[in-house]
């Protein structure tokens, strides 16, 4: 799979992708095969003289057409390099140390499979987090061997230093250094460590507003960044997943695709990009945060189908403050029940072949690489504001509760 330089195309190595059925469905040998044209009959005669285009044809926030109806669509893999459970990451981020080791720990034995260390004062702390200084206490009793870890803000010193004071081979160690710059990198290597260190972050862009091409974009130009003061394999990506099941599925999916391309245009062998996904803290309301749970389930199921390596639900209620241990709880379950009852990372890119998700995931692919192209020359993508205040969501607009339920957190910001 390759992207065209110029304005970007998806094209296989033997040829273009077409809207063709790859295989003709046994089942429906016995009937007379139907046309497209056929089929518009039908539509029309169901219209009664709507117009097709404004009932059935709809154009997602970057002007991407959706048709009613897609065939099977011959696409690039975009599976992830090892097909086992995605990291099942959850926050740590109370601000005591004792209660922040508490809640890693309550996590790690009830389902979750990583921890993000979330330290004060960076934007993914919401206005609380752990200090530093204490990392050594909020890791007190934790197997790092057997757990997966990422670090949110500036951190780096004290988790190196903490894992540097026990008896652990840091290569054996399965840590993202969430970086923003190269600077650290060879005294982590030289230590020991694998990596990744670098993280291309949309995060902030996604909540200014930014669309699913504007996201990608903006994270490619990143990554290509780090790509020239670091190896493949130090670069990870971070993307927002929200409540647009097959956007986010779509987009998760390109990320792989285009970062193949890149590699390719560099001339650097084949590496797999790791790819982290957040719930969107854009998609949550304040209001009747209950509804929050429907939203982070759909998130994970679109980005766990699109091959994140590792996924971080954000509890139901921290758009009211620092959640508790229910909203918490509910957040691991998220995600354990889709993967270890729903086992949806049993199959490899399950969504190959689908011809709507590769319509969406090609169409992507395409304007996220135009957007990178203008970023690498200086001029990055212009979120609309409007869509930074989220939709109109039920239960805030409509349908709202007469009185409001607890809220389930410890403290307010």
């Amino acid at each position: 799979m390759v992207c065209g330089a110029g304005p970007a195309r998806l094209i296989l190595a033997h040829g273009e992708i077409t809207g063709e059925s790859m295989t003709d469905l046994p089942l429906a040998a016995e009937f007379p095969p139907a046309s497209r044209d056929q089929w518009l009959a039908r539509v029309e005669a169901v219209l009664k003289g709507a117009v097709f285009e404004e009932r059935l044809v709809s154009h997602t926030a970057d002007g991407i057409r959706i048709e009613p109806l897609y065939g099977q669509i011959a696409g690039p893999r975009a599976a992830r390099a090892v097909v086992a459970p995605w990291s099942v990451h959850q926050r740590v981020d109370h601000p005591d140390p004792a209660k922040a080791n508490d809640q890693a720990l309550d996590d790690l034995s009830h389902g979750a499979t990583g921890l993000t260390l979330v330290i004060r004062g960076t934007p993914a702390a919401r206005g609380f987090g752990i200090d530093a200084k204490d990392m050594a206490r909020v890791l007190d009793g934790v197997a790092l061997h057997a757990i997966s870890l990422r670090l949110e803000g500036d951190g780096t010193t004290a988790l190196a230093g903490c894992v540097a004071n026990q008896p652990i081979d840091p290569s054996r160690l399965d840590i993202s250094f969430g970086l923003s710059d190269a600077g650290p990198v060879p005294a982590l290597a030289a230590q020991g460590f694998t990596g990744p260190f670098i993280e291309a972050d949309g995060r902030a862009l996604h909540e200014r507003g930014a669309t699913e091409a504007q996201e990608l974009g903006a994270v490619l130009a990143m990554a290509t960044g780090y790509l020239r003061k670091a190896s493949p394999a130090a670069v990870g990506a971070t993307l927002a997943a929200n409540q647009d099941m097959f956007a986010t599925l779509a987009k998760f999916r390109a990320m792989r695709l285009l970062w193949a391309r890149v590699l390719q245009a560099s001339g650097l062998p084949q590496s797999p990009i790791r790819i982290h996904a957040e719930t969107s803290f854009r998609m949550m309301a304040r209001l009747d945060p209950h509804t929050n749970i429907l939203r982070a389930g759909t998130a994970v199921f679109g980005a766990a189908l699109g091959g994140a390596d590792s996924i971080g639900v954000l509890p139901f209620s921290l758009a009211q403050g620092l959640p508790n241990g229910f909203a918490r709880r509910v957040a691991r379950n998220v995600q354990t029940v889709l993967s270890e009852e729903s086992n949806l990372w049993r199959v490899a890119d399950p969504a190959s072949g689908a011809g709507y998700v590769e319509h969406l995931t090609t169409a992507l692919c395409e304007k996220a690489w135009a957007i990178f192209q203008k970023a690498e020359g200086g001029e990055w993508p212009e979120p609309d504001p409007d869509r930074a205040e989220g939709l109109s969501v039920i239960g805030t607009g409509a349908y709202r509760l007469p009185a409001e339920y607890r809220a389930e957190v410890e403290a307010r910001p």
